[in-house]
């Protein structure tokens, strides 16, 4: 048995399940649908199983139902106005970082990572400095490395069946 959730409900679990009913779009329906199942007595891990959504997203809809009513969850749209971190570079660094990289300067990312580390003095992982990289449409494609003694001539002779 678990301990009940500390929630002071405004809406009776019929109300809710009325809203979860007549509700079309999904992510709403499914908050609606996990809120009626805790109004009604499930534990939240089963509320969340029901629905399709871990135990821990319940309770963060749960805090939001707290903290701003039914309003405050419904209102909430996943992924939308998340702007996400501000860049560690600033306009002029990151256009010294695009010419760099245009240029070729740098052979993999890591060589670009060192680089604005010790030319900026901002500190980056690796994963990280990968998907600021990519934000700012640099992508990591470089040409084969061709050997000192090939000869395309005789390369696309042979391709040709001479």
């Amino acid at each position: 048995m678990s301990k009940p959730v500390a929630v002071t409900w405004a809406e009776t679990a019929e109300e809710l399940y009325e809203r979860y009913r007549a509700e079309r779009d999904v992510e709403r329906r499914k908050r609606l649908g996990a809120l009626w199942r805790v109004r009604a007595g499930d534990r939240v891990a089963d509320a969340g199983r029901v629905v399709g959504v871990g135990e821990r997203t319940v309770f963060r809809w749960l805090g939001w139902y707290r903290a701003a009513g039914l309003d405050g969850v419904l209102r909430r749209v996943p992924g939308h106005g998340a702007v996400g971190q501000p860049h560690r570079l600033t306009a002029e660094q990151r256009v010294g970082l695009l010419a760099r990289c245009a240029r070729g300067d740098f052979r993999t990312f890591e060589e670009a990572r060192a680089w604005v580390e010790s030319e900026y003095g901002v500190a980056y992982r690796p994963g990280g400095f990968y998907t600021s990289l990519h934000r700012l449409g640099v992508r990591p494609k470089v040409p084969r490395p061709v050997a000192e003694q090939a000869d395309p001539a005789m390369q696309e002779a042979w391709k040709s069946g001479g």
